[in-house]
């Protein structure tokens, strides 16, 4: 059962605001039955780790879920746990303005293993 980590992401500031104010979260689940899916966000302060994020859900057999999530921390993490190893996971981090940040486009093949 595939768990995947962004592994910590250093959130810079551009200009007046940060790079990625929000986080998108898209399971595609490519099983025949349905799936479990865990995903636990975190933000880091100084050298101490909080859990802002804790999602389970189900996705059922050949669907897609996508979850937004506030990622306006200086420093996070997110951890995706899938019950299933025909389950692809993107992350994608978003601007303000609504562009894709080039720093946090990451598919499944990308994710660290955990």
């Amino acid at each position: 059962m595939p768990y995947f980590t962004t592994g910590l992401v250093n959130n810079f500031w551009t200009g007046p605001r940060k790079k990625t104010v929000s986080l998108i979260v898209e399971i595609s689940n490519e099983d025949t039955s349905t799936v479990a899916v865990q995903i636990d966000g975190f933000f880091y302060k100084g050298q101490q780790r909080f859990k802002y994020v804790d999602e389970f859900f189900a996705i059922s057999a050949g669907a897609v879920d996508q979850r937004n999530f506030n990622s306006i921390y200086d420093a996070f993490e997110f951890q995706v746990f899938v019950s299933s190893e025909d389950t692809h996971v993107s992350i994608r981090g978003k601007e303000a303005n609504g562009k894709v940040t080039p720093v946090l486009p990451m598919i499944s093949s990308e994710l660290h293993s955990i």
